[in-house]
C-alpha cells in the first residue's frame, strides 16, 4: 500500500509540473491525499471482495466436483457391488488421483457411510410430513412417498440400502438414527386408539415390530433385485395392514379385509 500511495503522489507531481495550475496556490498535499487515502480504501475493498468471491466459487467448485464423485461412486458400486468398489477404480473413472478421493471423502468405508447418512436424512424427511389419520391411508401415504423418493435416484437408494444391511447398520443398538427413524413411520398413532380403530389388545410396540419387519423385507428385497418398485408397494403395505388387522376394531377389521384382498387382484 505505501508502493502505491507514492506512485499516485509521483503521478499528481507530474502532473502539476505539466499543466497551467499555480502549484502554490493549492493545497495539493490535503487535496490529493484525501484522494489518494479514499483510492487506498477503494482498492483494498476491491481486493477484499475478489478474495472473498474466489473463495466462495472455489468452494462450489469443490462442492460440485465432490458430489460429481459421489455419484460415481453410487453408479460403480449399484454396477459392481460393494466388495467390487475401489478408490482406485473410482479415482481412474473420474479421472482425478487416489489422494484426491482421499482428500475429499476419506477411505472407502467413509464413502459408505457417506451414502448412508444422505439415506437417513432422506428417511428423516418421511416422518416431518403430515400423515393422514386413518390406518389405511397413513401406510399408503408413507410407502407412497418412499417409493417416491427411490425413484428420483434408484441407484443410490439400492446402493445405500444395501450397504445398511451388509454393514448392520439397522441395529437397534447403534446410535446411527437408522433403526429410530424407521420406527417413527412403524409406530402406530395414539389417534388409532381413541377413535377406536385398534383395540390394544395387542402391545403397540408389537405392531410396531411388524410393521418396521415389513418395510424392512420389502425394501431389503428390492434393493436386492428380487421385486420392483409396484411389488414392493404391494408385498409391504399387504403386510402392514395384516399386522393392523390383528387389533382392528370389528367394523374396521372389515375394510382392511377388503383392502387386503383388493392388493391380490391383477
Amino acid at each position: 500500500m505505501q508502493g502505491l500511495t507514492l506512485r499516485a503522489e509521483r503521478a499528481i507531481e507530474i502532473i502539476m509540473e505539466n499543466s497551467d495550475i499555480d502549484s502554490e496556490n493549492i493545497d495539493s498535499e490535503n487535496i490529493d491525499r484525501e484522494n489518494i487515502d479514499r483510492g487506498n480504501i477503494a482498492s483494498g475493498n476491491i481486493a477484499s471482495g475478489n478474495i472473498a468471491r474466489g473463495n466462495i466459487a472455489r468452494q462450489a467448485n469443490k462442492k460440485l466436483r465432490r458430489q460429481r464423485i459421489l455419484d460415481l461412486a453410487v453408479h460403480l458400486i449399484a454396477t459392481d457391488g460393494i466388495e467390487g468398489f475401489t478408490i482406485n477404480r473410482l479415482a481412474r473413472e473420474a479421472g482425478v488421483s487416489t489422494p484426491t478421493i482421499h482428500n475429499l471423502f476419506g477411505k472407502k468405508n467413509d464413502i459408505i457411510k457417506e451414502l448412508v447418512s444422505n439415506l437417513i436424512q432422506h428417511m428423516s424427511g418421511l416422518t416431518v410430513q403430515s400423515p393422514p389419520i386413518d390406518p389405511i391411508e397413513n401406510a399408503k401415504f408413507f410407502l407412497g412417498n418412499m417409493i417416491t423418493e427411490f425413484e428420483k435416484n434408484t441407484d443410490f437408494f439400492r446402493v445405500a440400502l444395501m450397504s445398511t444391511e451388509q454393514l448392520g447398520l439397522f441395529h437397534p443398538n447403534l446410535p446411527n438414527g437408522l433403526f429410530q427413524e424407521a420406527q417413527k413411520v412403524a409406530a402406530p398413532r395414539k389417534e388409532w386408539y381413541e377413535s377406536g380403530l385398534l383395540l390394544g389388545n395387542i402391545e403397540p410396540s408389537v405392531i410396531m415390530k411388524r410393521v418396521h419387519n415389513s418395510n424392512r423385507l420389502g425394501r431389503l428385497d428390492w434393493a436386492s433385485g428380487y421385486i420392483d418398485l409396484n411389488q414392493m408397494r404391494q408385498q409391504v403395505l399387504q403386510s402392514i395392514l395384516l399386522a393392523y388387522a390383528s387389533d382392528a376394531s370389528p367394523e374396521y377389521h372389515v375394510r382392511l379385509c377388503e383392502e387386503i384382498n383388493s392388493l391380490n387382484t391383477p
